[in-house]
Order: structure tokens, then C-alpha cells, then sequence
């Protein structure tokens, strides 16, 4: 067939390159009209051509607008003068002429081929689309005697971001041994045309149609409906919507990093742009200029809430000044303006320029889900390649119903390459019929496929451990088989792990040495939080003494605590090994959604493995009221695929960290200030690392008989003090320090419970919802026939933490009250 014309006139050009400015810059017409005017002559669609024109044009333009600088030097903003701004304005005008001058290059270059698979690519994506409709619609898929109808979001109108991923690194050539080294996408749920992009096969529509039906099959095995195979770079999407953005940014500050010249894009709906970890991810990626793309697909509606009511913006486009990055506004529904636009915005990123916005306008001509097209169109629509009417009770706008019924991108795409003989009047049906066949045959085997195994419910938490499953404690098969009075565990004393002596090593040393012995060890290791670099090295300058050393690689991060976490998700699952800080552990709850919707759950999802390390501060016995004292680990720790860790002495301090940073899955590392320049405790510790202590294994500090105290952090010492108070009258008692607190070492808390017959368990955390009443369950369930008392638990009141130090002292649990509670428990 004929390649397309080889001259692109330079009156169409000026014409787009006036729409552009326009839209963007109104006020600069004239100049931008005048510059292109003077670059006269057609422009041949080759790179050299093109070329030349960007740097004459630049010229021009930049002559025109010196002629109408400013002289006068008034400030215009504090510390900067007009002369100044202007120059900033007139950069900013150039450089967005020059991209669109870019742009134009990169369509013009598209290959026949890449074009064709782009028209192929839409009609794959709404064959499938329809297929998901009609398996929710057709009862087809049973579980035992009912239909099964799954749960699914279709991108009727919106198979044009298809494009998006015609010139990223995809496809095999980047698919080594089940590692990927090519781009990362991160769609979200109406994005099916640019994950098929990523993989353009027939495994990528049975993914697809299995993940909405829970049938067994990677990469979900019935574990989520959300597509995605990060095999192949496609993230797995997730709800709430945001998750993936910050995702991107840890994945972006992971390439930056190890310099692979990979770039990760971010895919959001225009509702979804009005959350905050959103803005965080772009804000974040512009600070450091990070290879990364963001996308807001504006397709008129957010669920059934209108753009009027969801933003302020003119365009979406616009928000990208905020951020000091370029943004475009461009049509959704037009492939080779979407094909040139990803294609620049990833260029720029990998050539170290940072982030772009690209505002994509189309419209969803479905519902939000399967359900809601009802309510949506008023009437359910049969699935098929015209979009369905719209009827009078449906809840869609009709004006832009009707404006973008006209603008269906499939055929106007179709129309567009047999206008230039790139495909034949037949080639668009060929296509239907190809994609609808490959469709069916995956849908059939999808419909066929068994159901995932029940056990595997309970499998993947985290990695290497034994399928989680119920027990009945009270089955005579377990009950009469258990020992009830066993040998206490292995002592481990507070010195076990170096002398406790004035000349030792602080809490808050022994940290530092941990997070340094990391550093040596592994070059993906980094750290990222607020105000840990440059020449400040944390709020309690815990870190100052790397930075001389690991100033490259313990990195500020901007006031935004999700966008810390998010982007330690993100830098883990791109291979590194990041130890993300939150300042105090209070504020971690902005980025709550962070931990337990993205980290916690990604190796149970899919398989994905998350080395993160996240450093916890923590504690009160210090005034600082109710925002830089409060327990949060209750907080995640029922929240499955966290691990929390709770050193109590400088050694464990040191050698937790070492088994965080190791650890495959999420570790919260809980230090606690108040212990951190505590001279009682400081201890001797060798020069060299020291062995790495098993997650999920309590130490027992101090034995006894009469009764055992369980604690953990700060409380440990306060449970000893107690312990040598009571020894003084001859009552004996064991102390347990949890050490860890997800997993639980619970034989060790059994064996305690078992032995002494009576447990009293202290935390500084409020008692209602703490863990103490989580292990007090634990052990009344399966220890109860040892127990000679009811378990107690003292614990903080069930207030905020207050700020004044009488009014602290009321609050925490005091060495007199827990000595009291345990002459109590003994004498019961």
C-alpha cells in the first residue's frame, strides 16, 4: 500500500500550531503567528526537516517577543523583577511551542504498521469490552447451582489510548526469564486498550476476562478483579483510584536511581485527579524530575458526578503549571495525536527532563460498571461495536452524548487510513471479526476453567509462610494433645546482645548503625523521608552521622507522608530497597491508605514482592502531646501482610533493622523516642553488623514462675523494673518481650501463659481495640485450662495522649500501678 503524503503543508501546521497556542497561551498569538510566518516553505515529514524548523522557529520567536520585554526592573514578586519573570514566561511559551513542533515530528513519523496496529489494537479492546458485558449479562459462568456475573468496567469510547503505548519499550524484547526491563504503565480501571498495548496477545484478553470472573489463572488466581500483569510492566490496578500514581513515582525514583533510562506512566480519570495522593505522586516526580508520565482521561463524568462539580479547572491540562511541568489538552478519541503525545512526554522523561501531564478529552459512553449502565443510558444496552442509544431516564449528559457519539474513534480511524491507503474498505471488518474470534476462544476457556483451590485463600500473606487456616482449639484432637505446663522458652537478657554500660551505645545510635550497616551492604538500599538529607539528617538528627557517606542516597522527600510510602511501594517493586521514614509514626495516617490498601495486599493480589522498611518513631513518657506521641501500631497490626517489628535495647535496635531491610514483604519498624537517649540502657555494641534476628521471635528477658508480664517497647523495661520490685517479697515473675508484633511469636506467649498460669500484659497504648486484648483472647482461648486467674491488661486510658506532664502521668500506666495489678493477679 501507499505510504502517507511525504510533505505535511506548513498552512496545515501553522493552522494546528495557532489551535495549540490558542488553548494554551491566547495572549501570544500574534507573535507565535508572526515567528511560524517567517520559517517560511513546506515541511517534509522527516526528522531533519523538522529539526531545522524547531530551531529556526525558536529564534524567531524568541526575537519577537524581546521586542516587547520588559525594562524596568520592578519586582514582581519577592526577589525576582519583571525583566526576570518575563524571561521565565518567555522560556516556558517556547518550550511549549517547540513540543508541539515535536509532536508533529513524532506523528508524522508513525509507521504504517505502527498505525495499523493502532485501528487493531481499538477494535481488540472493544471486542473484549463487550465480551465482559455479555459474561456479566449471560449467566453463562456458574458457582454451584447460581450465576456467577463477576464484576467489570468497560472503556466504551476511550479504546483510543491504545496509542499510548505504541513507542514504549513493551513486548518481548523486554520480557527476559519473567523479568521485565521495558516501561511500566499503571492503568486504572476503564485503561483496557493501553494494557493491551503492553502485550498485545491473546493471553492478555484471557487475563483480562478470567480476573472479572475469579476464575484460577495468573496473574490474580481469583484474588481481585482489577487487570494487570506487571510481568509484562502493567501494573495491577486498584482501588481507591490514586494507589497506582504514587506507585509510578516510587517506580520513576527507582529508574532515576539505577539510570536504566525506563520511564513509568500514571493513568487517572479526571475524578480521581481530585485525590490527594495524586497530587502528591505528580507533585513529587516535578520536585525531583523523575521519568514519569501522568494521563488524566477527562471522560465527562466521575462515576455520575459532572467535571463542573469535580474541578475548577478550565482544562485538567492547566494544573500542570502548578506543578512547574509542561500539560497538553488533546482528543481522546484520536489515536495518532494520542500516539504523539505519549511518545513525546516519554522521550522528554527519559532524557532526564521529568514529568509531563497529558490531558486526554473523550467521553465513557457506558456506564461506571457493568450495573450502572441501566442507569446510565436508561435502558441496559446489548454489547456491540455502535455505541447504544441514550434514553431519556439515563443520567448521562444528552448534548455531550450526541457531540461524542459522532466522534466514535474506531471508525473515524478506520476512515482516516483508507482515506490514505494505509488499509483497504475491508480491512475494519477483517479486524472485527479476527478480534471477536480470538475473544470467544479465551472467554470459552475462561468459562471452562476450574475455580481457584479454597486453600489458596489462606495462601500468600506473606512470603515462605505456611497457608494461613482456622482452628478449632477446642477439638479434643487438639485440646487433649496439648502440654499445659511446659518449660518456659530460652532466656534472652537485655545484655544478651552487649554489656549495659554507660560508655555504650544509645538507642538512637544503635538505629543509626543499622540503617548504615544497610547502606554498606546493598547499593539498592536508600532512605526517604522529610528533612532526613541534605546537611539536616532527621528531626532528631538520628542520621546526621551518614551523610558524609550516604548523602546521595538518604533522600528528602516533599511534606507528604503518603507520598514517602507510596513511593517506597513503588522503588520496592522496581528492585530496590528503600527505608521510608515517617517523622513521628502519628503522621503515618495520611498515608494510611499507602500501607493497608497497597502495600499490605500487592504479594496477595499478584504475587508482587514489596522489601520496604518503614521507620516508625514512636512513644509517649515525654510530653509531647496528642500528635507526637500516639501508639499507632494497633493500627495496622490486623491489617494482613504487614510485618511490625518493636525493638526494646540498642542490640535488637540494630538487629531488627538488618532483618527488616532483608525482609521481602513490608516491615513497620517501631523505635521508640523515649528510649533513644536513655542512659540505662545504653549498651556495647561490636563494630561489625551483628546477626539478624528472626521476625516473629519474642525474648524472654527475665524468668519466673509466679506470673508473667508481656510487653513490648518502652513498657519492657518498666515490666522489669516491676519484676526486681516483686522479687524483693519472693514473687518470681517472667518478663516477654514481643519483640515482634506481626507475626506474634505465639508459642512463646503460650508457653509463658502455660508455665505461669498468670499473665498480665502492659502497653502504653489505650486498652480498647489494643493488642493487649488481642493476646489476652489468644490466650484465654487456648490456655484457658492452665490459667489460674483472669488474663489482665493494663493499659493507657482510652483518651488522646495529653500534652501536660500531670496529665501524661494520669494517663500512661505507672511502675506503682503495675506492680499493684501483679500483686493482685498473684493473690487471686
Amino acid at each position: 500500500m501507499a505510504q502517507a503524503p511525504a510533505v505535511h503543508p506548513a498552512t496545515e501546521l501553522a493552522r494546528r500550531l495557532e489551535a495549540f497556542v490558542t488553548e494554551r497561551y491566547p495572549f501570544a498569538v500574534a507573535p507565535v503567528r508572526a515567528a511560524f510566518d517567517s520559517c517560511k516553505g513546506a515541511v517534509r515529514a522527516d526528522q531533519a526537516s523538522f529539526d531545522a524548523l524547531r530551531t529556526a522557529f525558536e529564534a524567531a520567536l524568541r526575537s519577537r517577543l524581546q521586542n516587547v520585554a520588559p525594562t524596568e526592573r520592578m519586582e514582581t514578586t519577592p526577589g525576582v523583577d519583571a525583566p526576570a519573570r518575563f524571561q521565565l514566561a518567555t522560556d516556558e511559551l517556547v518550550e511549549a511551542c517547540d513540543g508541539f513542533l515535536h509532536r508533529a515530528a513524532i506523528r508524522a513519523s508513525l509507521t504504517p504498521d505502527e498505525r495499523r496496529e493502532i485501528l487493531r489494537g481499538m477494535v481488540l479492546t472493544r471486542a473484549t469490552d463487550s465480551r465482559l458485558k455479555s459474561l456479566f449479562t449471560s449467566g453463562e459462568v456458574r458457582y454451584g447451582e447460581t450465576s456467577f456475573q463477576g464484576k467489570g468496567f468497560r472503556s466504551l469510547g476511550q479504546e483510543a489510548i491504545y496509542a499510548a503505548g505504541i513507542r514504549l519499550r513493551r513486548g518481548e524484547p523486554y520480557h527476559k526469564d519473567g523479568a521485565w526491563t521495558g516501561d511500566v504503565i499503571a492503568p486504572v480501571i476503564r485503561d483496557l486498550g493501553v494494557t493491551l498495548a503492553m502485550r498485545p496477545a491473546a493471553e492478555t484478553v484471557r487475563l483480562v476476562l478470567s480476573a472479572q470472573m475469579g476464575k484460577a489463572g495468573p496473574p490474580m488466581h481469583g484474588k481481585d478483579l482489577h487487570v494487570g500483569d506487571f510481568s509484562w510492566g502493567i501494573l495491577p490496578a486498584a482501588a481507591p483510584l490514586a494507589i497506582g500514581s504514587l506507585t509510578v513515582a516510587g517506580m520513576a525514583l527507582a529508574f532515576a536511581r539505577d539510570g536504566s533510562g525506563r520511564v513509568a506512566l500514571s493513568f487517572i480519570g479526571e475524578g480521581g485527579s481530585s485525590l490527594g495522593e495524586w497530587h502528591e505522586a505528580i507533585n513529587l516526580c516535578a520536585a525531583r524530575r523523575l521519568p514519569a508520565v501522568f494521563a488524566v482521561e477527562n471522560n465527562q463524568t466521575a462515576l455520575s458526578t459532572p467535571v463542573r462539580e469535580q474541578s475548577a479547572a478550565r482544562v485538567f491540562a492547566d494544573k500542570a503549571t502548578g506543578y512547574g511541568i509542561p500539560g497538553i489538552t488533546i482528543d481522546g478519541t484520536d489515536g495518532d495525536e494520542i500516539a504523539a503525545a505519549f511518545a513525546w512526554a516519554v522521550e522528554r522523561a527519559r532524557a532526564g527532563r521529568g514529568p509531563a501531564l497529558i490531558e486526554l478529552v473523550a467521553m465513557r459512553m457506558c456506564g461506571h460498571a457493568h450495573h450502572d449502565d441501566m442507569l446510565y443510558l436508561g435502558k441496559d444496552p446489548q454489547p456491540g461495536w455502535e455505541y447504544p442509544p441514550l434514553h431519556e431516564t439515563g443520567y448521562a449528559n444528552p448534548d455531550l452524548y450526541a457531540f461524542w457519539s459522532a466522534r466514535d474513534p474506531i471508525p473515524a480511524y478506520a476512515a482516516r487510513l483508507q482515506a490514505e491507503e494505509l488499509i483497504d474498505g475491508e480491512e475494519l471488518d477483517r479486524l472485527k471479526s479476527e478480534c471477536e474470534a480470538i475473544v470467544e476462544f479465551e472467554a470459552q476457556e475462561v468459562i471452562a476453567a476450574g475455580w481457584p483451590p479454597a486453600r489458596q485463600a489462606g495462601e500468600g500473606v506473606f512470603a515462605g509462610e505456611a497457608p494461613r487456616q482456622r482452628a478449632e482449639v477446642l477439638d479434643p484432637q487438639i485440646r487433649l494433645h496439648l502440654d499445659t505446663d511446659p518449660s518456659l522458652p530460652p532466656i534472652e537478657r537485655l545484655d544478651a546482645g552487649g554489656a549495659l554500660e554507660p560508655s555504650g551505645s544509645t538507642f538512637l545510635d544503635a538505629v543509626m548503625l543499622g540503617v548504615g550497616d544497610a547502606l554498606r551492604a546493598d547499593p539498592s538500599v536508600f532512605v526517604f523521608g522529610e528533612d532526613v538529607g541534605g546537611s539536616y539528617g532527621n528531626a532528631f538528627l538520628l542520621l546526621r552521622p551518614l551523610l558524609e557517606e550516604f548523602g546521595d542516597r538518604i533522600l528528602n522527600a516533599p511534606l507528604a507522608e503518603g507520598a514517602v510510602l507510596g513511593a517506597c511501594v513503588g522503588a520496592a517493586l522496581a528492585g530496590q530497597r528503600p527505608i521510608g521514614e515517617m517523622q513521628f509514626n502519628d503522621f503515618v495516617a495520611t498515608g494510611f491508605n499507602q500501607l493497608v490498601n497497597n502495600a499490605a495486599k500487592i504479594r496477595y493480589r499478584w504475587g508482587g514482592s514489596v522489601p520496604m522498611v518503614v521507620r516508625m518513631p514512636w512513644g509517649g513518657l515525654r510530653h509531647a502531646g496528642p500528635f507526637h506521641s500516639q501508639n499507632t501500631e494497633p493500627w495496622f497490626y490486623r491489617t494482613p501482610g504487614l510485618k511490625i517489628v518493636v525493638p526494646s535495647t540498642p542490640a535488637d535496635a540494630r538487629a531488627l533493622m538488618a532483618s527488616a531491610v532483608a525482609d521481602p514483604d513490608p516491615v513497620l519498624y517501631y523505635e521508640h523516642i523515649a528510649l533513644y537517649r536513655d542512659p540505662r540502657i545504653k549498651q556495647v555494641l561490636a563494630p561489625e553488623p551483628p546477626e539478624a534476628i528472626a521476625i516473629g521471635r519474642a525474648a524472654l528477658r527475665r524468668e519466673g514462675d509466679d506470673l508473667v508480664i508481656i510487653s513490648y517497647g518502652a513498657y519492657v523495661h518498666a515490666a522489669l523494673r516491676v519484676a526486681e520490685r516483686l522479687a524483693a517479697d519472693g514473687i518470681q515473675a517472667s518478663v516477654l518481650d514481643l519483640r515482634s508484633l506481626a507475626p506474634l511469636d505465639r508459642d512463646a506467649i503460650l508457653a509463658c501463659a502455660r508455665h505461669c498460669s498468670r499473665v498480665l500484659i502492659v502497653h502504653e497504648d489505650s486498652r480498647t481495640g489494643g493488642i493487649g486484648e488481642s493476646l489476652a483472647a489468644v490466650i484465654q482461648e487456648e490456655a484457658f485450662e492452665s490459667l489460674d486467674a483472669p488474663v489482665r491488661i493494663l493499659a493507657a486510658l482510652d483518651t488522646p495522649v495529653p500534652y501536660s506532664p500531670s496529665l501524661e502521668a494520669a494517663f500512661l500506666p505507672s511502675d506503682d500501678e503495675i506492680e499493684r495489678a501483679a500483686r493482685l493477679l498473684v493473690a487471686y
